[in-house]
């Protein structure tokens, strides 16, 4: 199920909302995003596809992106690595965004660099992720559509544990306002 904010304007804001909220990436309603425009998803990994800090792709998750009709892009602060080639195969990505020098996400330099890298306009790429701070407001400064997913996984730490807990109260007090999509 996909549900969506009542905004429909879009446009470059210092936001935490998202655009869209999705319980997992293999319950986005992707005919819908390309309905808008959307051409190219630019994925996390962390908590988004993959458990924090492993590599294992579901093959659920996987085949969702695969057939989702949208070019796909990994959007990570991961440094690069092997381990990083095969979750980009794993993903069927065509690409790797990585952090430009000090700018990951997310700052607006990071997803402005690779809309311009990859010939694409803002209102044709949706940002999925699962962190407000990196993934949504990152989107939300860069005019892309955003679209959060709950965290897969389990935290790591007692930082990550209670800002995973403040960022799924949050959700839930989003998705109050939000309607679902035919």
């Amino acid at each position: 199920m996909l549900i969506k904010s009542k905004n429909n304007t879009k446009k470059a804001t210092f936001s935490f909302r998202p655009d869209f909220i999705a319980t997992s990436v293999t319950t986005i309603d992707f005919e819908y995003l390309i309905s808008l425009g959307v051409s190219t998803c630019f994925v996390d990994l962390d908590g988004t596809v993959v458990s924090r800090g492993t590599f294992e792709v579901d093959k659920q998750l996987a085949h969702a992106l695969k057939n989702s009709g949208l070019d796909i892009k990994i959007a990570t602060n991961r440094p690069r690595s092997r381990s990083l080639k095969e979750l980009k195969n794993d993903l069927s990505a065509s690409g790797v965004i990585h952090p430009q020098g000090i700018f990951g996400k997310p700052s607006k330099k990071y997803l402005r660099s690779a809309l311009k890298e990859y010939g694409l306009k803002p209102h044709e790429v949706v940002m999925i992720g699962d962190r407000f701070i990196q993934d949504i407001l990152g989107a939300n400064r860069s005019s892309v559509y955003s679209l959060l997913v709950y965290k897969l996984g389990s935290s790591h730490g007692k930082v990550d544990s209670l800002l995973s807990k403040f960022e799924h109260r949050m959700t839930i007090k989003f998705e109050q306002s939000y309607s679902k999509i035919d």
